[in-house]
């Protein structure tokens, strides 16, 4: 048993390396059709712009315009921009991976507190393991001089009643949205303080898209919450291909909340931002795919709605580009109150096929259980405390394992027919808190199979 299970071993090593290579040999022609395409702009080292006394106002200033006071306790933040903490440290941060992240803690009130970084960045920098970075040296400066200067500008933790501590944190590297988390434990409670900071850099797909624009006020419509599942149930069940003529995968998720808030939800639950397809990143993405390795932030491929591809899109990667949950989201003309509903599409990535579906000639061969992706991002959100309120919708159309239905790449797929619905939480909400809403009764028909109850909260 044991040479057949080598044999077959080597099969596949071999299987998987000639599909790499072919991939490659592709990939080639394609970046070379690929150099009209723009660079990314968020992958040019930051050059020196501003001494530091100019760095130092710049992040002070914002911090100060966003700070939040609980139980007379303030707490003001600011992740430094790369040329920020390249003038303010004289030191390349950024492109080392380092990001100070600026906070100030005033003490007002009579009980002692503890400030935890880990709660920022679990993976954060002590002081001399950032300066350690740069042991080489950096403008003349020996690694003695910067292990100081690094070390004397890090916060302290402890913050005594009446006192004020700031200094920095050296987290990691962040493009797009950072979250900054500062919690402060108290003897008997804890302060969360909670920050949602966009900056400069990357290429991401969600900021090149203004949703304001989208539609015009005549084609929104406001509805409530007990009608919303019946408007849902209007929407179309697929994507389609740019013509509109083809469907695609399933649009089998919802999300209300304002584009901020559902970005800073899924950033919060560990979802990765997705770039433009440029030069840079199909560069990337083939150097990653015949060489291995990650690439959590890589290009998703366009589906429609409405006429118009994704407004954007997220993704969970694992350590091979071939693998990774993805989901892709557009703003529809309806409102629950003043929040925005999203329709979406969500699968899981399970492998990388060649195929003439795609002007690339390969594309992501997807797991065909869509529900599986649907119900893990239920759960993910639940679990980092994102959701108000969720529930099940028509709309879709149910697909079987024996009759299933295929994406626009010829993948199978089938489905429960249930759209996912989640309201996003604007502060942490335990899973407990979230509430369900039951969009239809007859769910929970006791003459129905319990498989066919599977979304009856009763």
């Amino acid at each position: 048993m044991s040479k057949f299970i080598t044999l077959d071993a080597r099969w596949t090593n071999r299987a998987a390396a000639a599909s790499r290579t072919l991939f490659a040999a592709i990939a080639v022609s394609l970046l070379s059709a690929c150099t009209g395409l723009t660079s990314s702009p968020g992958s040019a080292p930051a050059t020196v712009s501003m001494d530091p006394d100019q760095a130092e106002k710049s992040y002070l200033d914002r911090a100060n315009r966003q700070a939040l006071t609980r139980d007379r306790v303030t707490v003001s933040v600011a992740a430094l921009r790369d040329d920020e903490s390249a003038a303010s440290f004289g030191l390349p941060m950024a492109e080392r991976g380092v990001q100070p992240v600026w906070v100030k803690i005033e003490n007002r009130s009579a009980l002692p507190y503890w400030f935890m970084p880990a709660f920022m960045d679990r993976d954060f920098y002590s002081a001399r393991e950032a300066a350690y970075l740069f042991h080489s040296g950096a403008g003349g400066a020996s690694a003695a001089q910067i292990e100081r200067k690094l070390t004397e500008r890090q916060i302290k933790v402890h913050v005594a009643p009446g006192q004020t501590v700031s200094g920095f944190v050296y987290t990691n590297l962040t493009r797009g949205i950072k979250l900054i988390n500062v919690e402060l434990l108290g003897a008997r409670h804890v302060l969360r303080f909670d920050f949602a900071r966009e900056l400069p850099g990357g290429n991401f797909d969600y900021q090149t898209v203004d949703p304001e624009r989208l539609y015009q006020p005549e084609r929104r419509k406001r509805v409530d919450l007990s009608s919303l599942g019946a408007e849902l149930e209007k929407l179309p069940c697929c994507t389609t291909n740019a013509k509109g003529t083809e469907q695609g995968d399933p649009l089998n998720l919802v999300m209300v909340g304002s584009e901020h808030d559902v970005l800073v939800a899924l950033v919060r639950a560990g979802w990765d931002f997705t770039e433009t397809i440029n030069a840079s990143s199909v560069g990337r993405m083939i150097s990653v795919f015949a060489f291995g390795g990650a690439y959590r932030t890589s290009p998703v491929s366009a589906l429609h709605f409405d006429g118009r591809q994704q407004d954007f899109s997220m993704q969970r990667a694992r350590a091979s580009i071939s693998q990774r949950n993805h989901l892709r989201l557009w703003l529809t003309p309806l409102q629950v109150g003043d929040a925005p509903v999203w329709i979406g599409q969500i699968s899981r990535d399970i492998g990388v096929k060649v195929t003439t579906h795609s002007p690339t000639l390969t594309t992501h061969v997807i797991d065909p259980d869509v529900d599986e992706a649907r119900d893990y991002l239920l759960q993910d959100m639940l679990m980092t405390s994102n959701v108000a309120r969720w529930g099940y919708a028509a709309g879709v159309g149910q697909a079987s394992p024996d009759q299933p239905r295929a994406n626009l790449a010829a993948d199978p797929y089938f489905t429960d027919g249930r759209r996912l619905v989640l309201f996003v939480a604007q502060s942490p909400r335990a899973m407990q808190d979230a509430e369900f809403v039951q969009w239809h009764p007859d769910d929970c028909d006791p003459a129905k199979p319990r498989e066919a109850r599977r979304h009856c909260a009763r």
